[in-house]
């Protein structure tokens, strides 16, 4: 399973605006240049229009919409100033995954129920987005929780699966529109850090 036409959009977006220097910002304080952005979303789309990658039972990777994603919240995470956000990036991810699996179990959604032409796939993306802000803190943090968060929802759906022993259906760990929604929820959770971070700064300055 590539990724769908939706998270192409979504890359497509983001390259536009990283090209524009509207993300320079942000991405100093995530340790990235824009260069190093733009690069590791290219990645993504050639990554993820190769063919997936058999794991094991069923499990498979799509390389562009994990294997990329992982390396670069390695990297951030290896690389945040403090040990404690280190700690609170992996804890930010540990509990949006239960967060958004237990969303997506409790709350079964059906297209147009709330909003008129949304994917339910994109509302547990707002909910991690949410929870990892809430949780994260940081920019750093909360997009790495936000964004890995969602991701590995599909790998809990396999542990499910095997549990109950369908281990012929097949899971695809960053295929399909799950990648679209975690970069959504990534993204949004680094705008919530922004802007509330904004709003803390003027009023500290008054």
């Amino acid at each position: 399973m590539r990724l769908d036409s939706q998270a192409i959009t979504i890359l497509i977006l983001l390259l536009a605006v990283i090209y524009m220097g509207l993300l320079e910002r942000v991405l100093e304080r995530m340790r990235l240049t824009g260069r190093q952005a733009m690069f590791i979303l290219l990645a993504i789309i050639l990554g993820g229009s190769l063919p997936v990658l058999p794991v094991f039972k069923g499990l498979k990777i799509n390389a562009g919409g994990m294997l990329v994603p992982l390396a670069v919240v390695v990297y951030l995470i290896a690389t945040a100033d403090e040990r404690a956000e280190k700690i609170r990036s992996l804890f930010t991810i540990l509990v949006t995954v239960i967060v958004v699996w237990a969303f997506d179990r409790l709350l079964p959604l059906e297209p147009g129920m709330f909003f008129p032409d949304l994917d339910p796939l994109y509302l547990p993306a707002v909910v991690a987005a949410v929870v990892a802000y809430g949780l994260g803190r940081s920019r750093r943090a909360s997009f790495i929780g936000a964004f890995m968060g969602v991701l590995l929802v599909d790998f809990l759906a396999w542990i499910e699966n095997l549990a109950h022993g369908f281990a012929d259906i097949t899971v695809v760990l960053g295929g399909g529109g799950v990648f679209g929604a975690a970069l959504l929820s990534g993204v949004l959770a680094v705008l919530l850090a922004e802007i509330v971070g904004e709003i803390r700064e003027r009023f500290q300055r008054v």
